[in-house]
């Protein structure tokens, strides 16, 4: 059954057009997992678009949102990796972008649609609070980076090629670590402005919780995110969570390892195929 289509209704296309799955959020859904060998070979009829707009095979990392590989000089100044990716073993450091949850969901859509291309769009930028995903927003990072304008300039050149079926998101320990009491207004706003600006306002948006094994004393505010997720599931059509219970971090009590992040994958997509089915 060909899924180029909205939440709970099958709407045909063209069989020449990839099937578009935007990626946002913060550096959960850019991922920091560390590769293995199978994150580093082609899939069958997956690609994602590069900031430069061409399509290539999604080998990871497909989301190279920061350049600072986490550690400074002795001036103090960031130092910047002209190679932000690197395989890793357990006693090897890991550089700053990594496998994430898009790519394990856009194999798991090409198997079910044989006769089509999966188009990942990944566009999500670690350290981003939700402020950074309404129009205009920055990055608290990078004053140049405005992480929800550039998101919808690069969904509208895949558009070009194919039709978004999906936006998956996952974002909020920074706003969780320093309290944004209207979270839910901001984030009810993200999921329509996203489908205002990409021209679809049945577009089925998928968010994550926040991981259960952060710490209290530095996520104080979890609730509110995560209470968030869980009252928009009722109140806005075509708005889905995403289960992150039993999951493991990388060993910084922060970011999902390589494991968890396939498995996160597989549960976006099992939602993602509950909805599109019915």
């Amino acid at each position: 059954m060909d899924q180029c289509g909205r939440y709970r209704q099958i709407r045909l296309c063209k069989m020449s057009e990839k099937l578009l799955v935007l990626l946002v959020g913060q550096s959960n859904m850019a991922g920091r997992g560390y590769a293995g060998p199978d994150d580093l070979i082609p899939l069958p009829r997956v690609e994602y678009i590069r900031p430069d707009f061409k399509w290539v095979p999604a080998i990871e990392p497909i989301t190279k949102d920061r350049s600072f590989i986490g550690t400074f000089d002795a001036d103090g100044k960031k130092i910047v990796s002209s190679d932000p990716f690197e395989t890793v073993l357990p006693n090897v450091r890991q550089k700053v972008c990594g496998v994430g949850l898009g790519r394990t969901f856009g194999k798991l859509l090409a198997k079910d649609n044989p006769d089509r291309t999966v188009g990942l769009i990944p566009a999500a930028v670690g350290g981003t609070g939700i402020a950074a995903w309404l129009p205009g927003g920055v990055d608290d990072w990078d004053g140049t980076n405005f992480p929800y304008d550039f998101a919808i300039q690069k969904a509208k050149e895949a558009q070009k090629n194919g039709k978004i079926v999906a936006i998956l998101w996952h974002q909020g320990e920074t706003d969780a670590a320093k309290q944004t009491p209207d979270y839910k207004q901001k984030l009810k706003t993200v999921v329509e402005n996203f489908r205002r600006d990409l021209g679809d306002d049945t577009i089925p948006f998928f968010a994550g919780y926040l991981a259960s094994f952060y710490n209290p004393d530095i996520m104080d505010h979890a609730a509110i995110v995560d209470d968030a997720i869980t009252e928009l599931t009722e109140e806005i059509p075509g708005f889905y969570s995403v289960e992150t219970k039993d999951l493991n971090h990388r060993g910084d009590n922060l970011h999902f390892d390589t494991e968890s992040l396939h498995t996160l994958g597989e549960r976006y997509y099992s939602v993602y195929e509950k909805a599109v089915k019915g």
